[in-house]
């Protein structure tokens, strides 16, 4: 056998060992491993893992939060998970400023989903990462849909809160992602109003929504979409196209094209 054989072989060879040794990716078999770690340029508690709501994997945006000492760290959910795509992590907190900012070795970290308490608490630990699973047990509905303006732009970062129908205290809330999206979980089917706010804007308010088991869909958008606080004539214009042709679910009711007028006459 000459040389240049021997040395293929030899490489093949090792080339199959080598494969032959390598690992199955953790997605392979439907785990996925721990997300990478913060910058290494500050101190950091990393938490990630799998959120279930009333027994089912949560849906994506559901709004997850950590918090310490009234400071509070926000991500959204994606898959059922939080944590793995963006890193979800408490920074430690900065000695070199006068309030506290972050984390510190033994602090109590709490936890919610949707803005509602669940059990799981954690302790503090500068550069760990804790695999946390969260549960909210017995929500037998969501409500979920988008946030738009009256003129049915899509408007993210809106504030969605849930009341009893003619109640003026909200049970639970969220916030809708940059895209609009939103999901409010309910902990018992019946009639709610909601409100959706945001600065610069009007609240919009769905009255006696009634919540049955399952997933309820509300779309703030058209009738329901967010008035700005003050319009311009091209938004107006475009406001009255809205409520005076037929444009499906971007259409304007009476009210909320008076609503439209008022903000453009600049009356409450």
């Amino acid at each position: 056998m000459n040389k240049a054989l021997r040395l293929t072989l030899a490489v093949c060879m090792g080339l199959v060992m080598v494969l032959g040794t390598v690992p199955v990716l953790a997605e392979d078999s439907g785990v996925l491993p721990p997300p990478p770690t913060p910058p290494p340029s500050i101190g950091w508690h990393m938490f990630y893992g799998d959120v279930s709501v009333g027994g089912s994997p949560a849906y994506d945006g559901t709004v997850v939060a950590a918090h310490i000492d009234g400071l509070s760290w926000e991500t959204t959910t994606t898959g059922g998970s939080y944590g793995y795509s963006p890193v979800f992590y408490i920074p430690s907190d900065n000695p070199g400023t006068p309030a506290k900012d972050g984390g510190i070795n033994g602090d109590v970290v709490t936890f919610t989903v949707s803005g509602m308490n669940v059990t799981p608490t954690r302790i503090f630990s500068e550069d760990s990462a804790t695999k946390l699973d969260l549960s909210l047990e017995g929500m037998v509905a969501q409500v979920s849909g988008v946030t738009c303006e009256v003129n049915c732009d899509t408007l993210g970062s809106v504030t969605i809160e849930l009341f009893a129908a003619g109640g003026d205290t909200a049970i639970t809330g969220t916030t809708s992602d940059g895209s609009g999206n939103y999901v409010l979980p309910v902990a018992s089917t019946g009639t709610y109003d909601v409100v959706a706010s945001k600065n610069g804007f009007r609240d919009a308010i769905k009255e006696n929504l009634v919540v049955g088991a399952g997933v309820s869909t509300l779309n703030f958008k058209g009738s329901y979409g967010l008035v700005p606080e003050t319009m311009i004539l091209d938004y107006f214009l475009d406001c009255m196209n809205k409520y005076l042709e037929d444009w499906g679910d971007c259409s304007l009711d009476l009210d909320k094209f008076l609503e439209a007028m008022n903000a453009y006459l600049g009356e409450e």
